[in-house]
């Protein structure tokens, strides 16, 4: 499978909207963990650092690693957020130094199993894992896939099944697995959502085979040729999540050196990838 342009996948997120089920999906991360000042909270693949912003507002000191450099740049401009360019399969941190570890619709970029053996890695004993995917149901009848139908197939490939996530993380040591859903009513005018697809806002739009797009667009232009008219689609979440145990962590917990909010230094450049 083609790698995704992270750089363009970048500016096509000026399309998608922060709202507030997305910040609530994001508290729920922090408060699994226990956020608060003195802690540390990373965010994988966590793009411009809308997720990461609410871990600060927690008073923890609020970390995204994001293979895209546009994507990095963006969450530096974050109140409370530092960011720095660097690959989840090689996380550029010490061990046990986060008290959370969190994907955002980031852990089918690349290969999850060596993304979750990192977030292993460098979480502290008592610390959270946490990921946030797409279920498979949504994977199979999403809005996306209406339009243009090799979408259903390409995400089947690339996002893990959450009961495998469980399953990695069971076997990697982690307790108290659990797995919930949240879902989310999208409403936009038809030009939006023409626009943000034209923008890429979605990274398997760039995986679609050749025509397909073009296709999609002008069946979705004869159903909805008014481009003021308001259309609605659900997002069907399932996040999945774990903490290491206490007492069975490595022995030593290793100090990690966090860059100041608003730095433009950062270590393990990597591949630029979210």
């Amino acid at each position: 499978m083609a790698d995704v342009d992270l750089e363009a996948l970048a500016a096509g997120y000026r399309h998608r909207r922060v709202t507030p089920d997305s910040l609530e999906r994001a508290g729920a991360a922090a408060d699994a963990a226990g956020l608060g000042p003195g802690k540390v909270a990373i965010d994988v693949g966590g793009g411009r650092g809308i997720e990461a912003g609410v871990f600060a507002g927690r008073g923890a000191l609020a970390l995204v690693i994001d293979r895209s450099e546009a994507m990095a740049a963006a969450a530096r401009l974050v109140p409370g957020v530092s960011a720095v360019v660097g690959d989840a399969g090689r996380l550029p941190l010490a061990d046990r130094c986060a008290d959370l570890v969190h994907f955002q619709l980031s852990i089918h970029y690349g290969d999850w199993r060596r993304s979750l053996g990192e977030a292993v890695r460098v979480c502290r004993e008592g610390g959270t894992v946490w990921v946030w995917t797409l279920s498979r149901e949504h994977l199979r009848s999403s809005f996306l896939t209406e339009w243009f139908p090799s979408v259903a197939p390409i995400d089947a490939a690339r996002f893990p099944d959450p009961a495998d996530l469980a399953r990695f993380m069971s076997e990697a040591g982690l307790v108290e697995i659990v797995e919930t859903d949240a879902r989310e009513r999208v409403e936009r005018t038809a030009g939006e959502w023409r626009e943000a697809v034209e923008a890429g806002f979605v990274s398997t739009l760039q995986l679609l085979p050749p025509g397909e797009l073009a296709a999609g667009l002008q069946r979705f232009g004869s159903a909805h040729p008014d481009l003021d008219q308001t259309i609605a689609y659900d997002l069907e979440y399932r996040s999945v999540s774990g903490s290491v145990r206490i007492g069975e962590a490595a022995a030593a917990t290793l100090g990690v050196q966090i860059p100041i909010p608003g730095s433009e230094d950062g270590d393990g450049r990597d591949d630029p990838q979210q």
